[in-house]
């Protein structure tokens, strides 16, 4: 007879490893920039156009927002970029570095453990690919 139990998974909305937490916090900067640098800048705007005592036209006004909005965009922009790849670095180069371990494995041309860098964010995946690993070879032996 089959068994129909579930695995308590948790709460779906949960921030459940240091991984996800990270890439959170990117999606939520990459969203939020934009929003802070051109949001921000309309409001400026639109307080100095309708402010009683500004002598300024409203095209001067929209003129000088929009040179910070020029330069601060870009900056913005290159430093998250680059923190973000970064953060995906981190990523990235272990799942390419298993991949590579395990095709090296199947084809019969390496032993031992997968060896990932410090810091880098699967290592609890393999970790748990190493017990498998030196299970398969001690059955080989």
């Amino acid at each position: 007879m089959k068994d129909n139990t579930m695995i308590k998974r948790g709460p779906a909305l949960g921030v459940k490893t240091d991984l996800q937490r990270k890439l959170i916090w990117m999606f939520c900067a990459a969203m939020a920039m934009p929003t802070v640098v051109l949001g921000g800048s309309m409001y400026w705007m639109i307080a100095r156009i309708s402010s009683p005592t500004g002598g300024a036209s409203p095209q001067e006004v929209i003129a000088d927002v929009t040179r910070y909005v020029a330069v601060l965009y870009p900056l913005l922009s290159a430093a998250l970029l680059y923190w973000v790849f970064r953060g995906t670095e981190k990523i990235v180069g272990p799942i390419e570095r298993v991949i590579r371990e395990l095709g090296q494995r199947i084809a019969g041309q390496g032993t031992g453990p997968i060896i990932l860098r410090p810091g880098d964010q699967l290592i609890p995946l393999a970790d748990q690919i190493n017990v498998l690993l030196k299970e398969r070879e001690s059955f080989k032996s």
